[in-house]
């Protein structure tokens, strides 16, 4: 008996927790930002959502010399409001009337859920991790989603906004960033800037570079810790893991989504308490990065500092945050019939000192 619309939408319903641990826990940026951050869901206040950065500590030093000295409670003004917009992404896909009428059975629906919603929620994955990784996201038009590449912009509301982490040294950061300038700019928050390293050559001063910049997340992250999460190219990845001597070469397991998808090529190599991933996304979208290009990059993310944010309540109106599907529709004029995948969320980072990039780390 061939396969009807509505018995595919029932079974993908009961799919959707998978596919959404499919989305989360395939790809290691996802993973340890919600194990570090968690997802908060804001469920009234629209698409503008603010959320508090902690920039400083709370009080003043007062030096005792006679132990008669007066000194004051001071209540210093150590957060700021920062601010996001959390858009809202469609992944729609079209099931056509041929292939529901030649699937049959327990056996036909299965094949239909690995070759429409399964594959559609890995390549909504790919390409939303790309975008917040790299900023490629305009030519799939998921630009709206925040980038931590800080040389191009992403575009969630109408209008450009700088990416996150810059690939300059602290006084030429000069972007705002999540509504707050940066501590370069004049005016700008007083602790509100990301490390950087730049890598003459990876065998001159790579891996000198890398604890310089590690040791000033670790430091400046206070009880949250040192990076644990590292991402990078292709030849960046190499260049590290053949610095190593082979008595000391160790890692864990890549992540990886389901059979066939692995965005992360290779296992995770440690750098002290951080493990470093070669990502697909960014050695296939080098070019996004204005002024680096070739030269390669690398990411130290402190995921206890990150977190992501989801809009919705009810998917009738709009959705319910991580994710929803609506269908199925038949489609005017086609023997065919539609369905989408429905989520609303955005990246966000409270605390931009405990992460830091590097440029140069592809050059031998």
């Amino acid at each position: 008996m061939p396969v009807t619309p509505d018995a595919l939408n029932l079974a993908t319903i009961h799919l959707l927790p998978k596919l959404t641990d499919l989305f989360l826990d395939g790809h290691p940026f996802l993973s340890k930002v919600i194990e570090g951050g968690g997802i908060e869901r804001r469920l009234s206040g629209g698409e503008y959502a603010a959320f508090t950065v902690v920039v400083d500590g709370p009080g003043n030093i007062k030096k005792l010399v006679t132990g008669s000295e007066a000194y004051a409670y001071g209540r210093r003004s150590i957060t700021k409001q920062a601010r996001v917009y959390i858009p809202t992404h469609i992944y729609s896909f079209a099931v056509e009337g041929q292939a529901l009428r030649h699937a049959s059975g327990e056996t036909g629906i299965a094949n239909l859920l690995k070759l429409y919603p399964e594959k559609g929620m890995s390549d909504f994955k790919q390409k939303s991790v790309g975008q917040c990784l790299t900023g490629n996201g305009s030519t799939y038009d998921i630009d709206g989603l925040a980038t931590l590449n800080g040389t191009t912009t992403y575009n969630p509301d109408g209008s450009a906004l700088a990416g996150i982490l810059d690939f300059a040294a602290k006084a030429s950061q000069t972007d705002t960033v999540f509504n707050l300038p940066k501590e370069g700019a004049a005016g700008g928050t007083t602790g509100w800037y990301n490390q950087y390293g730049d890598v003459a050559s990876f065998a001159t001063n790579g891996k000198r570079k890398m604890r310089e910049v590690y040791g000033a997340c670790e430091v400046r992250s206070g009880e949250e810790g040192p990076p644990t999460l590292g991402l990078t190219d292709a030849t960046s990845y190499n260049n590290y893991y053949e610095s190593l001597d082979d008595q000391v070469r160790y890692g864990k397991e890549g992540a990886k989504g389901e059979a066939g998808d692995t965005q992360t090529t290779k296992s995770g190599i440690m750098f002290h308490q951080m493990e470093l991933f070669e990502d697909v996304a960014i050695s296939d979208n080098l070019a996004s990065f204005s002024g680096i290009t070739t030269n390669g990059i690398m990411y130290m993310m402190n995921p206890k500092t990150w977190g992501i944010l989801t809009l919705g309540a009810d998917a009738s109106h709009e959705t319910k945050g991580f994710f929803e599907v609506r269908g199925p529709f038949k489609l005017e004029g086609r023997d065919a019939w539609g369905w989408e995948i429905v989520c609303s969320w955005q990246i966000y980072c409270m605390m931009l000192k405990a992460n830091g990039c590097l440029s140069g780390t592809a050059l031998l």
